[in-house]
């Protein structure tokens, strides 16, 4: 049998022996694995993938140092302040005093002097109405703060998941770096030997130089994106993708899950509570079309003290365009209201359904890459040898090596999309990270 027929042979009997992680875990599970154990298992598999995250209270930390939440603090206190002014009313009791000098015809002068006491009153339940407009501000403004925190926990995972990517194509760069060194001095070898011809040392060189550009490429995007995470998340320490943890398999109750997310969500939340706030401000201005009356309070002398005068007055505005104008402003406001919330509705549903869906399929992805990669990996270590034992040209182990690297990148990219993919139904599911 001839060298190339020898390597051939030995590449088909390699890859067919290989067994793909999904393969090995099916076959151990049904060798002997029980279901209380299969479950432990998951479960372990479950809490070790949000290992690769940072500790809960350096996140809680970092995302309240964030300038967006501090001033969701601010916003949720200038709504308890506003809350205060609605309870209190608009209307001040008024005081009034004048001095007047009274002539009579023929000489008499008299000096006159009136008090009144006047003040505004909310009636028809207007005063109530301001109460529970000023409650659904402050929880308006909670809500926001809730759904600043959940944005900034969800920028604060993709940057983190973004440099671990950038790590680990660092990794596996340096990896095939030694892998073009160790071919360069092959090449160089062989051609003091006698047994290879320059080129093949030029072209191991050019790949050596290719893979180092790639190398300077991938840590600038490294120190890029970790300069990133250090510079807007204080305290946090720097992710480590020397050991990333497998991703847990999908779980069951792919409905469970999607309904926990729309169940405790702060952007639809937010907008039901902005609904019931533009409601009760339409009906607020509903109410003013009886306008509140002003009631007073008179004392008055006249003619030097001989009159002594003690009334009670009611004035009242007579409504016109601008109030009509200002009520049919509300409602349509109100409206608004309403419209936006259903589309933040379907938004929500749709970007919970594509997280729990991005989960389970990036797994599958995961598996399928991770089983390219080891026969690409194998296929290269098998022409390694050959070059190394003159059976193939220095192109051919170049070329799979390159094979090799690619899938290497693409599992390890795939490894890190799955992970941050269950992350982040988790995070949206309020299983981590939640504000309250």
């Amino acid at each position: 049998m001839s060298a190339p027929n020898k390597l051939l042979l030995a590449m088909l009997l390699a890859l067919g022996a290989s067994q793909s992680p999904s393969a090995m875990a099916a076959a151990t599970t049904g060798a002997g694995a029980s279901a209380p154990a299969a479950a432990s298992t998951a479960t372990s598999a479950a809490s070790g993938a949000l290992a690769v995250l940072p500790s809960e209270p350096l996140v809680r930390r970092a995302l309240e140092s964030l300038p967006q939440l501090r001033l969701g603090t601010l916003q949720s206190q200038l709504a308890g302040v506003d809350k205060t002014r609605l309870q209190a009313g608009p209307y001040e009791w008024t005081a009034r005093a004048s001095v007047n000098q009274r002539r009579v015809e023929g000489g008499e002068r008299f000096q006159e002097q009136e008090l009144a006491l006047e003040r505004t009153v909310r009636w028809f339940g207007k005063a109530g109405q301001d109460q529970a407009i000023g409650a659904q501000g402050v929880l308006v403004a909670e809500a926001m703060h809730a759904d600043a925190w959940h944005e900034a926990g969800r920028a604060l995972m993709k940057d983190w998941f973004d440099a671990l990517r950038e790590q680990a194509a660092v990794a596996r760069l340096d990896e095939q770096l030694a892998v073009t060194e160790q071919l360069r001095r092959v090449a160089a070898k062989r051609v003091l030997a006698g047994d290879g011809a320059r080129l093949e040392q030029l072209q191991a060189d050019t790949e050596h130089q290719r893979v180092a550009a790639l190398v300077l490429q991938a840590r600038q995007r490294q120190e890029q994106a970790l300069a990133q995470l250090e510079q807007n998340y204080v305290g946090l320490p720097a992710p480590d993708a020397s050991r990333l943890p497998l991703p847990p398999a999908p779980v069951e109750g792919a409905d469970h899950w999607r309904e926990r997310i729309l169940h405790d969500n702060h952007e639809l939340e937010l907008a039901e509570a902005e609904v019931a706030l533009y409601t009760l401000r339409a009906s607020r201005q509903s109410s003013d079309r009886m306008p509140d009356p002003t009631l007073a309070l008179r004392a008055a002398r006249e003619r030097a003290g001989q009159e002594r005068l003690i009334g009670l007055t009611l004035s009242i505005p007579l409504p016109g365009a601008a109030r009509a104008a200002d009520r049919d402003g509300a409602a349509l406001k109100a409206a608004m209201a309403r419209e936006r919330a259903d589309q933040v509705r379907l938004r929500v549903r749709s970007a919970a359904q594509r997280a729990v869906i991005d989960s389970a399929r990036s797994y599958q992805v995961w598996q399928t890459v991770s089983e390219v990669e080891t026969q690409a990996r194998r296929q290269s270590e098998l022409m390694m040898k050959a070059y190394q034992a003159g059976e193939c040209t220095l192109m051919d182990a170049l070329g799979s090596r390159r094979q090799a690297l690619d899938a290497a990148l693409a599992a390890q990219t795939a490894q890190v999309e799955a992970l941050a993919a269950y992350a982040r139904v988790q995070l949206d599911a309020h299983a981590i990270w939640a504000i309250d």
